[in-house]
């Protein structure tokens, strides 16, 4: 790196690294969105939970959008920065203007030709450049214009994990959003969260900032093949010419058995606080409140 102050005005870094660290937020909002109706499913202390889902669900939901916010505004950046990921997230072989969007498209990615597709006319450019005009190009032109300018070679990235990766982030926001709303729903009309009709239901969507994250980092790098830095870089020139295969599959069993070691004790802590609920955490605080305190705590105080 030569020049750090080239890196922070990237223009992708602000579309990225806010779309990244409000993912992380909607990742804790909704994480405890679902034990606190673990817990009020099972009339564990209703009270604690019942505070714990009010916030969580303001939280989450102003969250996740932002996330679609800022979501809208990096697709329209990779329209103009990566215009090959988008095709082949909506799986358009040719440039379109207007431009559909996918609503269902099965593709041969080996013969080019679409197998069924339903597409709803204007809409791809609607959220390309917020009116129903304006040219999406397809990989076929893209990949003639890269033949072109980079040399021979295949430029089309995974269709398959390109638009389904997308559809997995895209539909797990949106159901977030829609439990998010729901729950705010019951605040604002200040009904018992106990009585809501799906309670035993929302736990389950703790997972879902999960599966939306996975989903939208498999977008970002398979998307971006054959690329490492699309346009300077391809991923196949980018293997250091000192890294033999047993160096590389070293490396990635160890990073493998680390990783899963540290999420295999991720999972168990998590698992065993969210079911122990606040007690885990130390002394319930109504006790705390009632005795006196200890010489350490009054000097603390």
């Amino acid at each position: 790196m030569s020049n750090f102050g080239a890196l922070l005005s990237n223009p992708s870094v602000w579309v990225q690294f806010p779309h990244t660290v409000l993912g992380g937020y909607t990742a804790a909002g909704f994480f405890v969105l679902g034990i606190s109706a673990y817990h009020l499913a099972r009339k564990t202390d209703p009270e604690f939970f019942k505070k714990s889902m009010q916030l969580s669900a303001i939280f989450g939901t102003a969250a996740v959008l932002l996330v679609m916010l800022v979501g809208h505004t990096q697709a329209q950046h990779m329209v103009r920065t990566q215009p090959m990921k988008m095709a082949a997230a909506e799986a358009l072989w040719e440039s379109e203007n207007p431009a559909s969007f996918s609503l269902l498209t099965i593709t041969d990615q080996n013969t080019g030709k679409d197998l069924f597709s339903i597409r709803i006319p204007y809409l791809l450019s609607v959220l390309a450049y917020n009116r129903p005009s304006g040219e999406v190009r397809g990989m076929r032109d893209l990949q003639a214009e890269y033949e072109e300018t980079y040399g021979a070679g295949n430029y089309i990235p995974s269709i398959a994990v390109s638009y389904w990766s997308f559809r997995v982030m895209i539909g797990a926001g949106l159901l977030m959003a829609l439990v998010g709303a729901y729950v705010l729903y019951i605040m604002l009309k200040k009904k018992q969260f106990e009585s809501m009709r799906f309670l035993k239901w929302i736990p389950l969507v703790l997972w879902l900032p999960y599966f939306a994250n996975t989903a939208g980092w498999m977008l970002t790098e398979m998307g971006r093949q054959p690329w490492v830095v699309v346009g300077l870089l391809k991923t196949a020139d980018a293997v250091s010419p000192n890294l033999k295969p047993g160096m590389v599959l070293t490396s990635l069993i160890g990073f493998t058995l680390l990783y899963g070691i540290l999420m295999a004790a991720d999972a168990y802590l998590l698992v065993k606080y969210a079911k122990a609920g606040p007690e885990a955490g130390g002394e319930p605080l109504e006790e705390k409140q009632t005795r006196r305190p200890t010489q350490d705590e009054a000097y603390l105080d």
